[in-house]
């Protein structure tokens, strides 16, 4: 990842600096420093994880692009089905900020619907997709959504989240609670 990161423009290793809140000035081997260092407090922030993660910061701050350059070169680092997943979700919230424009609202349902698929247990994308398809009226699809957080997030432990999707199903399909 330090050879990957030492070849990109200075601009952008700086807002990769900001982003990841970690130091990659220098040279390739100060890249490579900074990288094992952080490696060793954070096991768990895989290459793939800090790419995904960093974009996602990225895209709340609205540099869209940099968002999506990071996502697709955490995806195509993604060593595990949770890597993939962080990385579709890191995509999707790049394209969500940019929704209006019918390309991008595209993208995020298709990076949406992959974490999904590849049982993502955040609530982002369920959230974000089940509002779209009951805006448009495709409450059929909404309720699919929303049946698909209550088994994923109640499998993961996050109950609390898991009953606001059930009571959204239980609206959506006419159920009564209880």
């Amino acid at each position: 990842m330090a050879a990957w990161l030492s070849t990109l423009a200075r601009e952008d290793l700086d807002f990769f600096s900001r982003y990841a809140s970690l130091d990659v000035s220098g040279g390739p081997e100060d890249i490579s420093r900074t990288l094992q260092i952080h490696a060793a407090r954070s096991p768990k922030a895989t290459p793939s994880v800090l790419l995904a993660t960093t974009g996602s910061q990225a895209a709340f701050a609205r540099d869209l692009d940099f968002a999506r350059e990071m996502g697709m070169a955490a995806l195509n680092v993604a060593g595990t089905p949770e890597e993939e997943q962080l990385a579709h979700v890191c995509l999707a919230q790049a394209y969500f900020q940019n929704r209006r424009d019918e390309e991008s609202l595209a993208a995020f349902v298709e990076h949406c619907r992959a974490a999904i698929d590849l049982g993502h247990a955040g609530t982002f994308c369920y959230e974000r997709l089940a509002t779209l398809y009951e805006y448009r009226g495709d409450l059929e699809e909404a309720a699919r959504v929303s049946s698909r957080a209550v088994e994923a997030l109640g499998a993961a432990g996050d109950n609390r989240s898991a009953a606001r999707f059930q009571k959204r199903l239980d609206r959506l399909t006419g159920q009564r609670p209880g």
